[in-house]
C-alpha cells in the first residue's frame, strides 16, 4: 500500500528556492505570519447549512473551509506549512444526537481520526506534543453530564489553547416543556482531569431565549461564585465573580426545526430571539490582568474539592435564584 501523500512529499528534500523573495529575503518568523494568514479557516458561504436547523447559527451558518492552494506551490512551502491548516482550524465537535449536528459530521469517526492525526503531526515536527489553537464543543446537557466532554478532552494528543463549550437553547433539559434551566456539576471533576495544561481558558456559552435571560444570568452568577476547573497539571481555572469578564450577545434565528414551528416562543412570525451569556474560566492571574475578581467561595470549593450544581430554581418576583443544598449537594473529589 502506498504511503499517504504528505509522507511521500515530506520524504524528499526541497529545493531551497533561493530565487524566491519569500525564502531569500524573509526570515522564517515573517513567513510563518504570512502562511498563518493565508491558511486560516473561514465560513464557506457557498455551502451554507439549512437555516431551519439547531446547528445553523452565527459563525456556523456554513462549514469552515481552508484554502490550501498555497501548499501546492512548491515542496519548500509544503514542508513549512503542511500542518498549519489543521493547527489553525478550530476543532469543532457536536456531542449530540446525529440530527443536531451538521451533515458530514460523525462523532464515532471524527474523534478517532483526530486521535490518529495529532500524534502523527507531533512526530513529524519532532515534538512531544502539538498545541491547536481552539476546540469548540456543542453539547446536549445529557451528554455533558454523562461525560461526553471529558471523553473528548481525553483524546490522546489533544492540547487546545482555548476551549469552548456551548449549551444551545435546545440542549437544556426539557426545553420543549419550558422547564426552568439547570446545570448539574457532576461532570466537572472528570472534565477537569482531562483538561490539558495547554488550555489557557475555558469559555462556557449559555444560550436560551431572550425571555429566559434572568435564568441564564442566575446560572452564570452561580458558576462564577462556586465553580472551578482544576487542570490535569493542578492549575485551577476560575470565573470572574464581578462579571467584568463575562460576554453577552444576542441573535435572532428560525423558530422551525425538523418541520416543527415553535410558535410558543416567537416574538415575530418564524423568529426566536436568543440571549447568550459567556462565562470564561482562566487562572486567577489571567483574570486579574483583565480586572476580574475570583470568588472566595470558589477558592474554598477548590481547596475542599466541592462541585455544586445550579439546579434548584425558585421564582423571586421576576428573578430566578439558584440554590445549593446546605449539606453540599454536589460532588466532592472523594465522592461521585
Amino acid at each position: 500500500m502506498d504511503a499517504p501523500l504528505h509522507r511521500r512529499l515530506l520524504s524528499k528534500e526541497a529545493d531551497l528556492q533561493r530565487e524566491s523573495p519569500l525564502f531569500s529575503l524573509f526570515p522564517p518568523e515573517i513567513r510563518a505570519k504570512i502562511f498563518t494568514h493565508a491558511l486560516s479557516d473561514y465560513e464557506d458561504t457557498d455551502a451554507s447549512y439549512n437555516t431551519d436547523t439547531c446547528f445553523s447559527r452565527p459563525s456556523y451558518f456554513a462549514p469552515r473551509k481552508t484554502s490550501v492552494e498555497l501548499l501546492r506551490t512548491c515542496r519548500a512551502v509544503y514542508r513549512e506549512t503542511w500542518f498549519l491548516p489543521f493547527i489553525l482550524k478550530e476543532q469543532t465537535h457536536w456531542l449530540t444526537v446525529s440530527d443536531r449536528a451538521p451533515p458530514g459530521y460523525h462523532e464515532e469517526h471524527d474523534i478517532p481520526e483526530l486521535k490518529e492525526l495529532l500524534p502523527e503531526i507531533a512526530r513529524r515536527l519532532g515534538q512531544d506534543k502539538i498545541e491547536i489553537e481552539s476546540l469548540h464543543a456543542f453539547a446536549q446537557m445529557w451528554r455533558v453530564e454523562q461525560g461526553g466532554l471529558a471523553f473528548l478532552l481525553n483524546t490522546k494528543g489533544l492540547h487546545p489553547r482555548h476551549l469552548t463549550l456551548t449549551i444551545r437553547h435546545t440542549d437544556w433539559w426539557f426545553w420543549e416543556d419550558d422547564e426552568p434551566l439547570r446545570f448539574e456539576a457532576g461532570w466537572i471533576k472528570q472534565a477537569s482531569k482531562a483538561m490539558s495544561p495547554s488550555t489557557q481558558d475555558f469559555q462556557i456559552e449559555l444560550e436560551s431565549l431572550e425571555r429566559k435571560k434572568d435564568q441564564v444570568d442566575a446560572i452564570g452568577k452561580h458558576m462564577a461564585e462556586h465553580w472551578f476547573f482544576r487542570r490535569s497539571d493542578g492549575t485551577v481555572l476560575y470565573a470572574d465573580v464581578s462579571g467584568k469578564c463575562h460576554k453577552i450577545s444576542r441573535w435572532t434565528g428560525t423558530s422551525t426545526w425538523h418541520d416543527h414551528r415553535w410558535t410558543r416562543d416567537e416574538n415575530e412570525r418564524g423568529k426566536l430571539d436568543y440571549y447568550i451569556l459567556t462565562v470564561t474560566f482562566a487562572s486567577e492571574l489571567a483574570l486579574g490582568r483583565k480586572g476580574g475578581v475570583v470568588s472566595a467561595r470558589a477558592k474554598r470549593n477548590a481547596e475542599e474539592g466541592i462541585y455544586l450544581s445550579a439546579k434548584a430554581a425558585r421564582r423571586a418576583g421576576e428573578d430566578f435564584e439558584y440554590q445549593t443544598d446546605g449539606d453540599g449537594d454536589g460532588t466532592d473529589e472523594d465522592g461521585d
